[in-house]
Parts: structure tokens; C-alpha cells; sequence
């Protein structure tokens, strides 16, 4: 009798230790799946479910593994509601941040495109599964390819990781206010910047073609020159498209190893950076 005691007790036991080893394991792998499935190169569409959710759990176990074994006693239900709802939020800026460099891609090849008169061309992006434009889908699928090539996910994974040193699983609350002001403004800010930077020669030849054929028609209405501009123009991209697309990738390059974008977040997430005006941030009680 008293055996079989033992051993219900025992099974009890196993099984709290086992709840809270889940408990632990999702708290830890919740940044890191939100930041996979923000970022286009890791996104359900290119990951598949399965396999991402085994590569976060993977991940996310090493994280389990670092955090105190007392951390689920000091904690609350709410607080471990709130845990998840901040590192989700944490794992949403970092997938947006390194993304940018992809979405510039695409951005960059929609605005040729737009540009060029084949805006009304949509086509449906098989890595994003979003409506895109022809030259859009090629330098969205070369940047995705350029990641992987160059290393950019072992630097991901690294970033993933460093992360938490920076703002730990059980850190302070941070400051959303304080970070969005120092996030949104330079990420948007870099975004329209490089995009422009490197849309600019190819959309300058476009617009010069246009002023070319429209002052050829002014000058010779009866040749109706203007349904020679977008064959023309559709082919000077192209041409401008095979001499600078290796332009174009060493321009992305830095960014595609992701080593400018580690900067940037360790700036922004490390609370010993914060500037003195931050709002009061709530701590996760400890035992």
C-alpha cells in the first residue's frame, strides 16, 4: 500500500515537473518564434510549420536550459502572461529589424517596376505569399538567397541569443514608449533612405527616357512615339537590371550578414543604454 503511495507520489511529481518544463520551454521560445515569423526569410511561407516550430523549440530549449530552476516558484500566472506578451513584442522588433533589408528589395524592385509602366503587373510573391511586381519577386527571392549564402542566419541565431543577455527572459518590463522613439523613427528613416539610394539611377534613366519620348512627340505627333516608351523603357531596365544587380548586392551585403542590424539592437535593447528620461519600467518579481 504504501508503495503504491510512493509511486502515485512520484508519478505527481513527475508530472509538475514536467508542466513546468513546458511553462519554462514556452517562455523561453516565445521571442524567438515571433522574430522568425516577422522576418521574411523564415516566415511560414519559406519555413514551413513544422519544421520552424522544431527549430524554435530547439533554440528556445538552450534558453530553458540557462534560466534559474526556482524562476516558475517566484512567478505568477499574470506574470507569466506577462512575460510572454514582452518577449513577444521583444521577438516583433527583431524580426522587424532585420527584415527591413528584405523588404527594401522588394521595395526597391516595385518602385523600378512602377516606374517602368508594369505596376498593373501583379504576381503573387511564393516567399511572402503577398501580391508583388516581377522585379519585386527577383530582388526579394536574390536578397532571401544572399542571406542564407552569406551567413545571415547563423548571425540571426546569435543575435536570438545575445538578445537575452541583453534584456533577459526575467529582466525589467521595457520602456515601449522610450523604445518605439528610438526605434521607429531610425528604422523608417534608414528604410526610405536605402531604398531610394539605390531605386535612384535606374528610376533617373526611366524619368530622362520619359522626357526624351515626350519631347520627341511634341516634336513629331504623327511618329506617336509615346507607344514605343514602355517597350523602351521595359528594356533599359532589364539592361540596367543585368549591369547593376552586383551593385545592388554589394550595396545589401552588410546588411544581408546582419552584424549593422546586431549593432543597432544591442544599442536599443540594452537597459544600460536607456536615456535617463525613460518611463518607470515594471520589474518581474523574484524570489
Amino acid at each position: 500500500m504504501d508503495s503504491s503511495f510512493q509511486q502515485g507520489l512520484n508519478l505527481f511529481q513527475f508530472a509538475l515537473d514536467v508542466k513546468g518544463l513546458i511553462a519554462v520551454l514556452a517562455m523561453s521560445t516565445a521571442r524567438i518564434y515571433v522574430a522568425m515569423l516577422v522576418m521574411p526569410a523564415t516566415n511560414d511561407m519559406l519555413l514551413y510549420g513544422r519544421t520552424r516550430s522544431g527549430l524554435v523549440i530547439v533554440l528556445g530549449a538552450f534558453v530553458a536550459w540557462g534560466q534559474p530552476a526556482e524562476m516558475l516558484k517566484s512567478l505568477t500566472i499574470l506574470e507569466m502572461a506577462v512575460l510572454v506578451v514582452k518577449e513577444g513584442l521583444i521577438g516583433m522588433l527583431i524580426g522587424f529589424a532585420v527584415g527591413t533589408v528584405f523588404w527594401v528589395a522588394e521595395s526597391v524592385g516595385m518602385l523600378i517596376d512602377n516606374q517602368t509602366g508594369y505596376n498593373n503587373i501583379q504576381q503573387t510573391n511564393p516567399l511572402s505569399g503577398q501580391q508583388s511586381t516581377p522585379v519585386g519577386n527577383l530582388l526579394s527571392q536574390l536578397a532571401i538567397v544572399g542571406f542564407y549564402m552569406l551567413g545571415g542566419m547563423l548571425v540571426f541565431v546569435g543575435l536570438l541569443f545575445d538578445s537575452y543577455e541583453w534584456w533577459p527572459l526575467t529582466g525589467l518590463m521595457p520602456s515601449w514608449p522610450v523604445l518605439m522613439e528610438r526605434f521607429l523613427p531610425t528604422e523608417v528613416t534608414n528604410y526610405a533612405e536605402t531604398v531610394l539610394k539605390i531605386a535612384g539611377p535606374v528610376i533617373v534613366i526611366l524619368m530622362l527616357i520619359d522626357l526624351g519620348i515626350g519631347l520627341l512627340g511634341k516634336a513629331a505627333e504623327k511618329l506617336e512615339p509615346n507607344s514605343l516608351a514602355q517597350p523602351i523603357k521595359g528594356a533599359t531596365t532589364m539592361l540596367l537590371l543585368v549591369l547593376l544587380v552586383g551593385v545592388f548586392f554589394q550595396q545589401v551585403r552588410p546588411q544581408l550578414t546582419l552584424r549593422p542590424v546586431a549593432e543597432r539592437i544591442k544599442r536599443l535593447l540594452s537597459p544600460s543604454l536607456a536615456p535617463p528620461s525613460a518611463a518607470p519600467s515594471l520589474a518581474i518579481r523574484h524570489g
